[in-house]
């Protein structure tokens, strides 16, 4: 008897079970909050105090120089810290440490480290969010929080069978090509639609699940699940920024070349080619920013090949 390709991912899923991380309680509950327009800093300030981990990143950012300047006196107090950095940059901390101690229970293989996985999520998540803003879209929040989870399938896979994984990243490496492609070439286990699965089953947002399926899809039309205007708005979102993120060569996804962004996606954003320039160079001072803030959250980060010309 043979089995369809949604019965063989139902079943990879089902013998992943209670091997997998679960997902972090910080990020369920910040989903829930960061759904709220009117959510405010008490509110997230109860939901930090779940994680220590996250409490003592929080107070480590706002005494760095750029939040604390000049001031002598260091912070101790959560509620100042918080003030300090203000409530995205708050909400951003929180949900980056708690995807790295995610990333970090899976074990990695090669040069592949959780690190530069992480790395290129968080890139994805930055972009994501300024993408949103430029286009004037109010969906900054979700923007950023998809673009971290994006690639949670890599992580299933790692788990589920790491030598297969290890093979597709030397053959795409070979052939000169994306995992993604590579995935597709060998009608392998697709880190998207696996991701939506373990979205789901994590019961995070439909719109986090969406994206993690149909991030690599241009075509609305093939994102057979998908009927909320927005959701197909961030998957949109999410693609480009993942494309640029890769160009650039901020973090490692497993991606080896740069491959040209859909012109569908960018006519649907309504993203000219001077606009996308103008963007990137919004966008690269942004991640400068970031990969200075990564690496005070961990020391085994590596930014190879990124550089801060790469936008040109």
């Amino acid at each position: 008897m043979t089995i369809t390709e949604e019965q063989e991912y139902e079943n990879i899923v089902k013998s992943l079970r209670g091997k997998l991380p679960s997902l972090p309680l910080i990020i369920d509950e910040l989903m829930t909050i960061i759904s709220d327009p009117n959510a405010a800093l008490f509110a997230i300030r109860d939901v930090i105090k779940i994680d220590p981990s996250v409490y003592v990143q929080i107070l480590k950012v706002a005494n760095t120089v750029e939040y604390r300047g000049g001031q002598e006196k260091r912070i101790i107090n959560l509620d100042e810290a918080m003030q300090k950095l203000g409530l995205e940059k708050v909400k951003q901390i929180s949900q980056n440490i708690s995807i790295l101690k995610l990333f970090r229970e899976i074990k990695f293989t090669g040069d592949f480290c959780p690190e530069s996985l992480w790395a290129h999520s968080v890139g994805v998540a930055v972009s994501s969010l300024n993408l949103a803003r430029f286009l004037s879209l109010s969906l900054t929040d979700k923007a950023y929080t998809c673009g971290l989870i994006h690639d949670i399938g890599k992580l299933a896979k790692l788990k589920y069978d790491q030598k297969m994984f290890c093979r597709e990243l030397k053959q795409a490496k070979i052939e000169g090509t994306d995992n993604y492609h590579t995935e597709i070439s060998r009608a392998g286990i697709r880190h998207d639609k696996l991701g939506g699965l373990i979205a789901n089953v994590w019961g995070i947002s439909p719109t986090v699940e969406a994206v993690c399926k149909w991030h690599h899809e241009e075509d609305r039309s093939k994102r057979t699940d998908v009927i909320n205007p927005d959701d197909n708005k961030v998957i949109d979102i999410v693609q480009i920024s993942n494309n640029i993120v890769n160009s650039m060569g901020f973090g490692n996804s497993g991606h080896n070349i740069k491959i040209p962004l859909s012109k569908k996606t960018m006519k649907r954003l309504r993203l000219s080619e001077s606009d996308l320039e103008e963007f990137k160079e919004i966008l690269v001072p942004e991640l400068v920013r970031e990969k200075q803030s990564l690496r005070s959250l961990s020391e085994n980060i590596t930014f190879q090949p990124f550089h801060e010309e790469t936008h040109s």
